[in-house]
């Protein structure tokens, strides 16, 4: 049989490290998921074991001797299908996990071998598996064609210990920003950029849908697009303008012209002016005589 001195010894090497130096030994887990807390300890050592979940004691246990078996009290009832021991060891595994598991456990290890009992400490930590997150458009800023705005990440609930990051793709390069703002400064012309955001906790991580800067920033580029379609429209009116002017000018030539052939009143007509010998008195061609001054010398 081991003496005494050999299985103090024995004992307190099982409970080295976090035990050792008084940090709980953190663990994590999802909720409706389980979680071991590893105790590895040799039976004929140990008269029994206590387990503590903060102040209330969850389970006391005597371990199996030689003429009977291992005893298991666990004091809460409702905790009864959610504990059990594997492999027939002292480590606990509990199930079906609530967040309102998270919390200190303890365990104590009594043996008629120590004056006091060993303990040790579990930090454990219940989370939710992460929803989708949501991605919020900032007030945007439209200039000469530039987009500014901000994206802020965000999860409906379930925020515990989440930590954002962003990836912003386009054709040529991917870049990585972490934070849960993202600042966006984007260019219409510019090839399309698509930003998502990833956000992950100790158990599960997600990504939001896709955000496009070209349906983002739709005001600057609609902006400069109203621009130039104002400045069509007001070159097609100064086009119609001149054309307009030009029809008008056309029309009033035309129209004295045929006044000028008609001979109508008050208008200016050109007289070709003949010089007929005196002697020769043959009569002129009507359309002559109307539009020729005729001079007899």
């Amino acid at each position: 049989m081991i003496g005494t001195p050999a299985c103090v010894i024995f004992l307190l090497c099982q409970l080295t490290g976090p035990a050792a130096s008084g940090i709980p030994k953190k663990l994590v887990g999802a909720i409706d998921g389980s979680v071991i807390f590893p105790l590895n300890l040799p039976v004929n050592l140990v008269d029994s074991i206590i387990w503590v979940f903060n102040s209330t004691t969850l389970i006391t246990i005597q371990p199996k001797t030689a003429d009977k078996k291992a005893l298991i009290i666990v004091t809460q009832k409702r905790n009864e299908e959610r504990v059990n021991f594997p492999h027939e060891g002292y480590s606990l595994k509990l199930s079906r996990l609530k967040k309102s598991d998270s919390g200190i456990y303890r365990v104590e290890i009594h043996s008629s071998m120590l004056q006091d009992p060993l303990t040790q400490e579990y930090e454990l930590r219940v989370y939710e598996y992460l929803s989708k997150p949501k991605v919020i458009i900032g007030l945007q800023d439209n200039k000469n064609g530039t987009c500014v705005t901000n994206l802020t990440c965000s999860m409906e609930h379930g925020e515990e210990d989440v930590t954002y990051s962003w990836k912003s793709l386009d054709q040529a390069t991917n870049e990585s920003h972490s934070g849960s703002i993202l600042p966006v400064s984007w260019r219409w012309e510019k090839s399309d950029m698509t930003f998502i955001c990833m956000a992950s906790n100790p158990i599960s991580s997600n990504s939001s849908n896709p955000v496009f800067a070209q349906n983002l920033c739709e005001g600057a580029a609609g902006g400069l697009a109203l621009y130039v379609i104002l400045y069509v429209l007001l070159l097609f009116i100064l086009l119609c303008s001149l054309a307009l002017v030009l029809f008008i000018l056309i029309v009033r030539r035309t129209r004295k012209k045929e006044d000028y052939f008609r001979g109508k009143p008050g208008k200016y007509h050109l007289f070709h002016c003949a010089h007929i010998p005196q002697g020769n008195r043959t009569p002129l061609p009507d359309h002559v005589v109307r539009y020729t001054k005729v001079i007899y010398l």
